[in-house]
């Protein structure tokens, strides 16, 4: 049974030092935690590394090209991945949320390092109470050198 419910705001919106929505979800290869998906050797070569898109105009805004690595951050923390430019809206950022510290093999890794979810906000659905992990204000930028 479907039961509809009002659109509302993110609860962080874009600001100045935070232009960019920053979005989280799913991907082809992986689902879950990448449990059971990690485990095929397919899925996982498929897409071993965590990676945001951005749109073309935006990329071009920041100098930023297929590949560079970038930081990503928010109040909470940052990641870094390779950037990935498609057809997403300008000014959203797309992170999938299957990758992580868990999955490095390093049991000591900074935990920030490639998951999504410590970007978001800490929060709760007033309805449904599932975990808000799907949105944040964030703002991007190269991390390191140019290897292009």
């Amino acid at each position: 049974m479907l039961k509809a419910a009002e659109y509302l705001e993110p609860h962080e919106p874009p600001d100045e030092e935070h232009p960019f929505r920053l979005i989280t979800g799913r991907t082809i290869y992986q689902f879950h935690t990448r449990t059971k998906t990690a485990r095929a050797p397919e899925l996982r070569d498929a897409a071993p590394e965590v990676w945001v898109e951005l749109s073309a105009a935006d990329a071009r805004r920041l100098g930023l090209a297929e590949g560079d690595l970038a930081e990503i951050r928010t109040p909470r923390g940052t990641v870094r991945a390779h950037a990935r430019i498609g057809g997403i809206r300008e000014g959203v950022l797309f992170l999938p949320f299957r990758y992580g510290y868990w999955d490095t093999g390093d049991p000591a890794g900074d935990k920030g390092s490639r998951a999504a979810n410590e970007l978001t906000v800490t929060d709760w659905d007033p309805v449904s109470k599932q975990p808000l992990f799907k949105t944040a204000a964030a703002a991007i930028a190269r991390a390191g050198e140019v290897t292009r």
